[in-house]
């Protein structure tokens, strides 16, 4: 990944990456790393697997799971209505891949290798 430009101290962003990138780092300066119990590693560790596999909707729970937690990183505690909605889409994508992978794999058989 590219390195992204610094924002200067006071100079306001001009479009919603630089916002983004603002924000982000505002919230990962909050993170305190010194003293962390093996539980908050290692659940910590499990949230950086979800975040990196998520890939969208090819990625059903890893998706669901990142539009919550960005939900609240973005100050907005979700609503039990807000979940709901969520875990709609959730069953829709999972159901999806379910018959999409079946279909690939019709598709596209994994060859046999023969060994020299």
């Amino acid at each position: 990944m590219p390195k992204q430009p610094k924002l200067e101290p006071g100079r306001p962003p001009k479009n919603w990456e630089d916002e983004y990138r603002a924000r982000n780092a505002q919230i990962g300066a909050t993170l305190v790393l010194a003293d962390l119990s093996d539980h908050e590693r290692a659940f910590l560790a499990t949230c950086q697997k979800i975040h990196r596999r998520d890939t969208g909707c090819t990625t059903p729970f890893e998706e669901f799971f990142t539009k919550l937690v960005i939900t609240v990183e973005s100050g907005h505690w979700p609503t039990p209505d807000d979940v709901e909605h969520e875990l709609k889409e959730f069953r829709e994508n999972f159901d999806a891949m379910q018959s999409d992978v079946r279909a690939f794999i019709e598709a596209y058989p994994e060859k046999e290798t023969t060994n020299a």
